[in-house]
């Protein structure tokens, strides 16, 4: 113990910090003006599906907020704490281990900032330092404030870190706002990437289906894109459908809410579109594989295939699940599944 001490005294101020789980040090220190002319109002861009919500003490947080606002133009909102913290690194660390530990016993700390409503919106970024392995505690105070007015809105998280990992955070996140969608796909920037963030930002926008609309574009997916996301419980998870007139036509009815009912033993899970998708022109005959989308011609269900099974002339496969994203459909029992148009089309990659 007496020789941690020792380094820290002797360690560089302005250096990172040598514990990963430790707060940033930051690179502009704030001047602690407190002052704001509204908290509770976003700055607004010309898309309005999107808001980011930030914290941030030492810039880089905010940094990749407004790289996310600038790629989206859409509205951003700063929360923030009721008192500002301490320009010293030190007290900061005290203050933020204390805040974290009264966290845990269900004890808050106030933040200044609050919205009245999220309706309007698609996607809520949330984007955050990690502070001891957890996220920072304005904005778990945040969330927790607004977690009903969060109900049923998809969260997208992005994080920085000296080191730290985003994983503690991602379940604090669930668990503060357990009616909300988190997506699964995160972005953690830590200390040696955060010089990657002009090509970290929008690759992940893409992979989470986060676009741009330019001002007088009509709201339409993209014409060419078979990409779906695939909501289950609290998870997303994405498929690619074949680009053939069965496949066309399933698109063309999202957004979906169905209910996948288990089959042979979770072998399949298996819904009745109604009217039976077309099979005009498709090929007959697969063998499927775990995540294979496919229809059963003479019953005219869609079949999603949680385990391999032997090759049948009846089976059109329509589609497949990305990754190993079927792990989510892998449970006994029924299933209730949104299927959603994505316009990020994944036969780029």
């Amino acid at each position: 113990m007496l020789t941690f001490l020792s380094m820290a005294a002797c360690s560089n101020p302005d250096a990172e910090p040598l514990n990963p789980g430790q707060p940033e040090q930051p690179e502009n220190p704030g001047d602690g003006d407190d002052s704001d002319d509204n908290p509770d109002t976003p700055t607004h861009g010309g898309n309005g599906r999107y808001l980011v919500l930030f914290a941030s003490r030492s810039g880089n947080t905010e940094r990749m907020a407004n790289e996310i606002r600038e790629q989206l133009d859409c509205d951003i909102l700063e929360v923030e704490p009721t008192e500002a913290y301490d320009n010293d690194y030190n007290a900061m660390l005290e203050r933020s281990q204390e805040e974290l530990a009264a966290i845990r016993q269900g004890n808050y700390p106030p933040v200044k900032t609050s919205i009245e409503s999220f309706d309007d919106y698609d996607i809520v970024f949330v984007g955050y330092p990690i502070w001891y392995g957890s996220m920072a505690t304005p904005m778990q105070t945040f969330l927790h404030t607004h977690a009903s007015k969060l109900a049923g809105k998809r969260i997208a998280l992005f994080a920085t870190s000296g080191s730290s990992g985003i994983s503690t955070s991602v379940n604090e996140a669930r668990n503060l706002c357990p009616a909300a969608t988190i997506i699964e796909r995160t972005l953690l920037l830590t200390s040696s990437s955060l010089s990657l963030m002009a090509t970290r930002v929008p690759a992940w926008l893409e992979e989470i289906g986060a676009s741009r609309e330019e001002p007088g574009e009509p709201d339409t997916p993209d014409a060419t894109s078979l990409k779906v996301n695939i909501i289950v419980g609290d998870r997303i998870i994405s498929a690619t459908m074949e680009d053939n007139a069965a496949g066309r036509d399933f698109l063309s009815r999202l957004p979906l809410e169905v209910t996948l009912n288990d089959f042979n033993n979770t072998t399949e899970k298996i819904f009745y579109p109604d009217p039976a998708l077309t099979l005009e022109g498709v090929k007959r005959g697969c063998a499927p594989v775990p995540g294979d989308i496919t229809i059963y011609a003479p019953w005219g269900n869609v079949a999603i295939f949680c385990k391999n099974w032997s090759h049948s002339n009846d089976l059109i496969r329509i589609g497949h699940i990305d990754d190993d994203g079927i792990s989510a459909l892998t449970v006994g029992g029924d299933i209730k599944v949104k299927f959603e148009k994505n316009k990020y089309d994944n036969r780029r990659f």
